[in-house]
């Protein structure tokens, strides 16, 4: 069987507030062989402490997944790379992720507006349809 490259992401696994412990969690998938290394790195030095990681889960597709969970503290500015070796790469993947500045109240209200709209057009939508339909139906 041929050797599949994984893919990673990192998220946090609550939502963010600078101060409040919260954990990172790397996905690392769809790689085979079952062989894989997951480090991190805190501002570009290693760290090791608190770092929890699953053992490699089959899937149908005889593909692997793994999960690495890290500890921390958000604070401004710090970046955490989730960094991932396997034999399928040519060199370690790594996967950063951003403590952000933005509290995001402001930066989600755009998606938010958009989303709100859609739903009142999809349902003025709907409305107007049943509307046709009934009385298209009451002059047959």
């Amino acid at each position: 069987m041929p050797s599949d490259a994984p893919t990673a992401m990192v998220y946090p696994r609550d939502s963010v507030e600078l101060g409040k412990p919260n954990t990172l969690i790397c996905s690392v998938t769809d790689f085979h062989p079952m062989g894989i290394g997951v480090t991190w790195t805190h501002n570009d030095r290693p760290v090791t402490e608190g770092v929890t990681q699953t053992t490699p889960l089959s899937g149908r597709d005889f593909s692997f997944k793994v999960f690495s969970f890290l500890p921390f503290t958000p604070r401004l500015g710090d970046v955490y790379s989730c960094q991932v070796q396997h034999s399928a790469l040519p060199e370690p993947l790594a996967r950063l992720w951003e403590v952000e500045t933005e509290t995001g109240t402001e930066s989600d209200i755009g998606p938010t507006a958009f989303c709100v709209a859609g739903l009142t057009l999809g349902l003025l939508g709907v409305a107007a349809g049943t509307f046709f339909l009934i009385k298209g139906s009451s002059c047959n």
